[in-house]
């Protein structure tokens, strides 16, 4: 059943490039996917289509506010003056006014208390948002999004940083939440078991917006056969084109070698025979011509036609700097070390040179922690830690991008050795091509962000890379791409990841489990 009808959505660069135009969609009851490559416009398409719903849609952005760090919790998910408005109410401030802002939401307070209990982080609910994880963060924005009574979510990479069981938790509260009469979930994913779980996919891309009507894995089989018959009419076209183009060189070569017979034979005819000869061979001429010249612009336009209904999609490659190492050189000695933040439980462990460790553990153990303390951003509250080797970091929130400066201008700025030839074929292998690369960081897409400090942080030889889940953001082809380029690295380095199947790729022989 339909459910939602959206007004056609067009959105152009600022350099005047369209994105997309023209996407109409209807969103029917039950969850429905919208997937594309990193760059597409997902994102964008998302935010104008919860304009035009403000009191039916919640839309849970892919990535929170700038400076989500500073603010608290409260100020994050936009409950401040509800939970203000509750303590009012309890300390006995009873008026329209207050009765207002709390809106029905009597137990907002106790209800965040015991989700925060539930994530394993502290249970104050006016904490700042820089003391929970990634996954912590990400799992009370999707709690907050679920608890409020609005037919419509659009959820925009919801899985990102979640562990295994809060995976399992956005799985469960998903069936909840449609199984309430007359709601939908628009869902903005390149996780395959989520894509899994819908009815509808919707693809967009340079050639618009394309309908599926199954799960992912119905979507991947449907446009296979699509991309197959797209590719035959292609080559049908082409060969009809080639076809009427040949036909019309040999027609006005018969024309020209008829015409040097005339010329020969001329001078043995009478003047009026000849003029009508003439006049009738040229009307002859121009009528095969006006028919060539048909028939050659429908099969361009038959060309044309096939072209535009196909993806125009640039290859692209993940070009990771390192030198071989000794692989039997310590770069890494941790003895009884205690994290600031997350499990205390003591760690010890020895990496060499060619070791790849995969950080496990659940949202909030620690696992970003010890890679700020391995980068040496924050200091251990126990134990030793002795580093051999200079070290890369990539965290969750790609920090280390400046927002205001161009993705030219920031891998110059990380990597002063690039020159601006070398950086900008770096950023052209990874998507971010002429135009793109001097884009100020802060309005490419998340992909296209994580894409460009990937590359910042993997262009220095003789250091560790510390990487902390470099695979969210990323569309599945481009993940696939950086699972091979971190394969074929010639040296070690540390991941956390909760997708399997990227881990599965990377050649991890070391687990440290927290």
């Amino acid at each position: 059943m339909t459910l939602f009808n959206f007004s056609p959505c067009s959105f152009s660069l600022a350099n005047g490039d369209v994105l997309y135009r023209d996407i109409q969609l209807t969103l029917d009851s039950g969850l429905s996917a919208l997937i594309g490559r990193n760059g597409s416009g997902k994102s964008v398409l998302a935010a104008q289509l919860a304009q035009q719903q403000p009191a039916d849609c919640y839309l849970l952005s892919q990535l929170p506010p700038t400076h989500w760090q500073h603010l608290s919790l409260a100020d994050l998910l936009g409950i401040t003056d509800t939970l203000n408005a509750l303590q009012q109410l309890a300390d006995g401030q009873c008026d329209t006014e207050t009765l207002s802002i709390i809106n029905g939401h009597w137990q907002l307070a106790d209800d965040l208390h015991n989700e925060l209990q539930q994530v394993g982080a502290a249970p104050d609910i006016w904490q700042r948002c820089s003391s929970l994880s990634g996954g912590q963060l990400n799992h009370l924005r999707l709690w907050w999004a679920f608890y409020q009574q609005r037919p419509l979510l659009i959820l925009d990479e919801p899985s990102n940083h979640l562990d295994a069981q809060a995976r399992n938790w956005l799985s469960q509260r998903i069936a909840r939440f449609l199984a309430r009469p007359k709601s939908a979930i628009l869902l903005i994913s390149h996780d395959r078991e989520l894509l899994q779980q819908a009815s509808v996919l919707y693809e967009l891309s340079s050639a618009g917006l394309s309908r599926y009507g199954g799960n992912y894995e119905f979507y991947q089989q449907q446009r296979q056969l699509q991309q197959t018959a797209l590719q035959q009419q292609r080559q049908q076209a082409e060969r009809n084109l080639a076809q009427q183009q040949r036909q019309a060189q040999t027609a006005a070569e018969r024309a020209a070698k008829r015409q040097q017979q005339g010329e020969k034979q001329r001078g043995s005819q009478a003047t009026i025979l000849l003029d009508y000869q003439k006049n009738r061979a040229q009307s002859a001429v121009s009528a095969r011509r006006t028919q060539e010249q048909h028939q050659l612009k429908q099969a361009q336009q038959q060309l044309q036609q096939v072209k535009a209904q196909q993806e125009v999609v640039k290859p692209q490659q993940f070009y990771l700097q390192a030198a071989a190492v000794n692989g039997s050189k310590q770069l890494v000695n941790a003895v009884a070390l205690q994290l600031a933040h997350g499990n205390n439980q003591p760690l010890s462990f020895n990496w060499r040179g060619k070791q790849r460790v995969h950080l496990q553990g659940r949202n909030g153990s620690g696992k970003s922690t010890l890679l700020l303390t391995l980068a040496g951003l924050i200091a251990p509250a126990a134990g030793q830690l002795q580093l051999n080797c200079a070290v890369q970091y990539l965290d969750q929130h790609f920090s280390l991008l400046n927002s205001s400066q161009s993705a030219l201008a920031n891998l110059r700025r990380h990597c002063p050795r690039l020159s601006e030839t070398t950086a900008r074929t770096l950023l052209a292998s990874a998507g971010l091509r002429a135009d793109k690369a001097l884009k100020p960081a802060g309005v490419l897409s998340g992909g296209e962000r994580m894409k460009l400090a990937m590359l910042m942080v993997s262009q220095h030889n003789d250091s560790l890379l510390l990487l902390d889940e470099p695979d969210n953001h990323l569309d599945l082809e481009t993940k696939q791409l950086l699972a091979q380029a971190l394969y074929q690295y010639p040296t070690g380095f540390v991941v956390v990841s909760h997708d399997a199947h990227f881990i599965a790729q990377l050649g991890i022989d070391t687990v440290l489990q927290i």
